[in-house]
């Protein structure tokens, strides 16, 4: 019995002496940053639209996974630890919307408000306050913080840990790890979120080049923030000021956002309302399954032994309600295929739903890595079928072009490059149905009759499908048409455009 009590007596002096020194090494880098209340910084920097890239001012085409980057110019960060709250803002240059890509002027702002900062609401709303030195550090003080010692690429770090009060979808506790170094200077934060495609994501923060701005107010001149391993967020800050006067008019954008709002990722886990799936028959072996206004559309195509789908309906919710019309309608046959058009955020969502069910990924092969390291991260933060059931996600890639036949079914897939939205894009044509399968090449009605001018992005797919040569009649899109289209109205955009 002593030596029970010794033992734990051992271990609360270890736990104390381990809190004692998470509140010391707390202060001290309060400290370090010059004890404030409130920062202030600006200079220059660049985001992106998550899981996207497409034209902005700085390049016309995609090149890869958030390739390009969107710069920020007149970038003002405001930082409120007493509210708590964050606002940040820019000027930006953003496509002008429905598929042009000439850029027109746009804004960024962000903020976290202090109804959002409460620790017990969505992490994934609060966390960009808690991911900076500032915010990091006014959580660990408030949320009995530990502390560890830890050496990253040669370099020793005191690592402070904490947990907010909110839970993740699983159950499971969110954690925030901050590493300090030998100046009390926080160099990283990070955390993880759980999200649609990429599992338990990884948000790293990183600061370097801390300069001191007057008066002991040390802040970072160079900041970084990658989310799943891919390009996010960087700054770079040319002036800062610790506890500003007009703390409370700063960052304030007053100006009109224009129509659209510029870039943005997000609708990959969107919950559509009461939805109806409708079945339209287009003949050998192939189906169109839509949920009406606000669909995303997807191909079921019956092959001898399985069951081909194009694209996953975009959240999880209409994969589900599309997987289970499949079993309904072809009992004992499996899923073996989802196609996707391009790894957008809003044509990616339904894809865990699909790789659950076992079905194999067919992306185009710029495409592969992004795939592959989202879909097979782990999903310990998540509820959602892929994460109850787990399975490791199998991709097979499209070059330029790639058949898939069994002798009497047949579908083809083509590279379509390059493009403005995506350096990944894949359409799909049907020869038996003469039907083109496609994911952003809207062709939309004007009123009053016709066609709106082809965009941008049908400009270019127009002359590459003419270049295969695929005698195509039914043009179906992802996203919903109000009517069915054709080769002729696609005609029709083009020619109106040409005037």
């Amino acid at each position: 019995m002593k030596k029970l009590a010794l033992t734990i007596g051992v271990a609360l002096l270890c736990g104390n002496a381990m809190a004692q020194d998470a509140r010391t090494v707390i202060a001290d880098a309060q400290r370090a940053l010059g004890g404030v209340n409130s920062i202030t910084y600006s200079g220059s920097a660049s985001d992106v639209a998550f899981q996207q890239c497409g034209s902005n001012a700085a390049a016309l085409i995609c090149y890869g996974t958030h390739d390009p980057v969107r710069p920020i110019t007149n970038y003002v960060r405001a930082i409120d630890l007493n509210a708590p709250l964050s606002r940040h803002t820019g000027a930006t240059m953003n496509p002008a919307g429905g598929g042009n890509t000439v850029p027109a002027p746009g804004i960024f702002f962000q903020q976290v408000t202090a109804q959002q900062a409460d620790l017990s609401q969505p992490w994934g709303a609060s966390l960009e306050l808690y991911i900076t030195p500032w915010g990091f550090l006014k959580g660990a003080a408030a949320n009995n913080a530990t502390a560890a010692r830890r050496n990253v690429e040669g370099k020793s770090y005191t690592v402070l840990s904490w947990s907010p009060a909110v839970k993740a979808p699983s159950g499971k506790a969110y954690t925030v790890n901050g590493y300090v170094n030998a100046d009390n200077l926080v160099e990283r934060v990070e955390t993880w979120l759980g999200e649609n495609i990429m599992g338990d994501m990884h948000i790293v923060a990183t600061y370097s080049d801390w300069r001191d701005f007057g008066g002991g107010v040390r802040v970072p001149t160079h900041i970084v923030q990658t989310r799943g391993g891919w390009p996010f967020f960087e700054v770079e800050v040319a002036n800062a000021r610790g506890n500003p006067a007009d703390l409370a008019t700063l960052a304030v954008d007053t100006r009109t956002p224009p129509p659209g709002g510029g870039p943005g990722g997000g609708g990959g886990g969107g919950q559509p309302q009461a939805m109806t799936i409708t079945k339209e028959d287009l003949g050998q072996g192939v189906w169109r399954y839509t949920t009406g206004g606000g669909s995303y559309d997807s191909l079921v195509v019956e092959f001898n032994n399985y069951i081909m789908m194009l694209e996953a309906g975009q959240s999880q919710a209409r994969a589900q309600l599309y997987v289970d019309e499949i079993k309904k309608q072809f009992p004992g046959k499996p899923i073996r295929y989802v196609m996707n058009t391009h790894p957008h955020s809003d044509h990616t969502g339904g894809l865990p739903v699909l790789v659950a069910e076992g079905a194999t990924l067919i992306a185009q092969e710029n495409a592969k890595e992004f795939f592959e390291r989202a879909l097979n991260t782990p999903r310990t933060l998540l509820d959602d079928s892929l994460a109850k059931a787990p399975k490791r996600a199998k991709v097979e890639t499209v070059g330029d072009k790639r058949v898939y036949t069994d002798g009497s079914q047949t579908v083809e897939f083509y590279h379509i490059y390059p493009a403005p939205h995506s350096n990944a894009l894949l359409i799909a044509y049907l020869p038996r149905n003469k039907v083109l399968f496609q994911g952003d090449f809207s062709v939309n009605p004007a009123q009053g009759g016709g066609f709106q001018p082809a965009n941008d992005h049908v400009r270019a797919l127009v002359p590459a499908v003419e270049k295969l040569g695929l005698d195509y009649t039914r043009y179906i899109n992802v996203h919903a048409s109000a009517a069915p289209q054709t080769k002729a109205d696609v005609t029709a955009a083009m020619n109106t455009a040409a005037r």
